[in-house]
């Protein structure tokens, strides 16, 4: 299996082109037993709803029998039927579905289209690229139509269609039909429409065509070469990738080293691409020495030097610079400030006194970051290239710095932060209480992280599982990072027991811990924010296991009470609170 990566995780899409040499390869050492095992194998895993395609599967491409190769211009009349019953279908709406049915009667039509799509498919296989290429123009227009009211199917309700993949058989075909002198404009217009067909995913490449075949595209030389030089004049970041790409596919690191040096401000990407090229190609030494000439020549307040100081501080570490690494690190954080790159920081240190002044230092920065103007709202459609966060501009928020100060054992700092926030406002947006009165409660329970008693032990979990998504402005807290929670769990492990308080300041932390949940839990039920119920309750409960621990049995029963006697019709949060303290307190 010479040539074929197949070191892809589990969970990446494998190229066709990729997979079909392994398959080739396998099958190459295959004895005729072996084969037959090997499609029973198959055959047994195969679900009972798709037996019968699993038998026609069977049937060789050459097959004479197949209606497909003998009729292969029936699969454009039958998309055109389809079209024609989609005009129809819309006219059936109003007399028999809802407002509230999303596809109403065009759901009919959803297994025909996918059946179409898979004919267009096989028409590429066999080679029939004039048919597979209108065949694809058809279906990727039906995705178009749109009733007086805006309704129609979407590339979203059809599961079983790989779209990028029949977009790539689509080019490649459209490629191969075009005379050599139309192919840049004509493949570009067209990439284009894709791109506004299918906007949720990621853009077309050329390299998807090459990936879609074993076969080498024909002229390759000459396209390339038209290609590099239509988008030379092209704006956009669309435009911007794909000159990139076509650079990268034809001249290699040379051309793109040449890309982005010529305007490091319009080329700023070409750095990225190629910094992991040449990381791929293995030698350190030349990520080093580009990564550093780059952030020479970027601007300051660019971005995307964090993704340049990241190279920059793989190659240290590779080469063993720990100085570089710990600079590079800095200026990752400092260009774009994260909850990771903030860990960065503080993890390779080896102690709690050494890494200090590094997070104090990272606090102030956050401070003025913190103070600058934010992006106008809806900026993010605007930016340069919206499909990963490397061009997203550095606003750090008030979770992050709270985070900065704990780390750096500023409790006040962070309390200080903290006290001018609202008492609400925990769930969503960057409220910096919703960590500070954990981490305080977690302190002034007095116990290691692993004995916390049963409120403040959930409270701080949901601290650590928010604070997560400190600073992540890109994806909006919508992703759940387990490997970083894990990482600042640790990292409060060991900062935490290293806090040293006298005991006034415990005892004016522990007041501003029950005057805010005081507050929030009474806004919360004042308000009937009947969701928010168990949150209020857990933190009560939180609250009064810091006094119990401490002694204050009667001042903590006391809490709960005056809870449950100023709210004793709002049945749904006394059930929480009951839940939430569970057996009586010690006495």
């Amino acid at each position: 299996m010479a040539g074929v990566d197949l070191s892809h995780p589990p969970s990446e899409k494998l190229p066709l082109k990729d997979f079909r040499e392994a398959v080739e390869a396998r099958l190459a050492h295959c004895s005729p037993e072996e084969l037959r095992a090997l499609l029973r194998l198959l055959a047994s895993r195969v679900r009972p709803s798709e037996r019968l395609a699993f038998l026609q599967s069977l049937h060789a491409p050459s097959d004479p029998h197949s209606q497909a190769a003998l009729h292969p211009h029936a699969l454009l009349e039958d998309i055109t039927e389809l079209a024609q019953s989609l005009s129809e279908k819309a006219k059936d709406w109003e007399d028999f579905w809802t407002e509230n049915d999303v596809l109403g009667p065009y759901a009919e039509l959803l297994a025909p289209l996918t059946a179409l799509f898979q004919r267009a498919q096989e028409a590429s296989e066999r080679g029939q690229y004039p048919i597979a290429r209108d065949a694809y123009r058809a279906l990727f227009s039906l995705l178009e139509f749109q009733d007086e009211r805006g309704r129609g199917l979407r590339p979203e309700h059809l599961s079983h269609v790989d779209f990028p993949e029949a977009r790539a058989r689509y080019l490649r075909a459209l490629y191969v039909t075009t005379p050599p002198e139309q192919r840049a404009p004509v493949l570009l217009e067209q990439m284009r429409w894709m791109r506004q067909l299918l906007p949720r995913g990621p853009r077309p490449l050329v390299q998807e065509w090459l990936d879609i075949s074993s076969e080498s595209l024909p002229e390759s030389d000459v396209f390339l070469r038209d290609w590099l030089a239509l988008l030379r004049h092209q704006e956009g970041p669309d435009a911007e990738a794909w000159l990139r790409e076509a650079t990268r596919l034809s001249q290699g690191t040379r051309g793109l080293r040449e890309l982005a040096f010529s305007e490091p401000s319009r080329h700023a990407r070409a750095f990225v691409d190629l910094l992991a090229a040449l990381e791929r190609e293995g030698p350190p030494d030349a990520v080093l020495t580009t990564a550093r000439e780059a952030l020479a020549v970027l601007p300051p307040a660019l971005p995307l030097r964090a993704a340049v100081a990241r190279f920059l501080a793989s190659a240290a570490e590779r080469l063993g610079q720990p100085d570089t690494v710990r600079s590079a690190r800095w200026e990752a954080f400092v260009s774009q400030p994260t909850l990771s790159r903030l860990l960065d920081l503080r993890d390779p240190l080896p102690s709690e006194p050494e890494r200090a002044p590094l997070l104090l230092q990272a606090a102030r920065h956050l401070e003025t970051v913190l103070q600058q103007p934010r992006a106008p709202s809806g900026s993010m459609a605007a930016l340069p290239d919206s499909g990963d966060s490397l061009e997203v501009p550095a606003h750090a928020d008030r979770r992050l710095l709270a985070h900065a100060w704990l780390l750096a054992h500023d409790w006040e700092a962070a309390h200080a932060l903290a006290a001018k926030e609202s008492a609400l406002g925990w769930t969503y947006g960057d409220n910096p209480q919703s960590l500070v009165v954990p981490a305080f409660l977690v302190l002034l329970s007095g116990q290691p992280l692993g004995r916390l008693p049963r409120n403040v032990d959930g409270l701080w979990r949901q601290a650590l599982e928010s604070g997560t998504q400190a600073g992540d402005w890109y994806s909006g807290g919508a992703r759940h990072d387990e490997a970083l929670r894990e990482r600042l769990a640790r990292a409060y492990a060991e900062a935490l027991p290293a806090f040293a308080l006298e005991p006034a300041e415990r005892e004016r932390l522990r007041e501003w811990c029950l005057e805010i949940a005081r507050k929030r839990a009474s806004t919360i039920v004042s308000r009937q924010h009947r969701r928010s119920y168990a949150k209020a309750a857990m933190l009560l409960a939180a609250s009064a296991e810091v006094l119990w621990l401490h002694g204050e049995q009667a001042r903590g029963n006391l809490l709960l009470a005056g809870f449950r006697e100023s709210f004793r019709r709002h049945r749904a949060f006394q059930a929480e609170l009951d839940a939430a303290v569970g057996s009586a307190p010690p006495r």
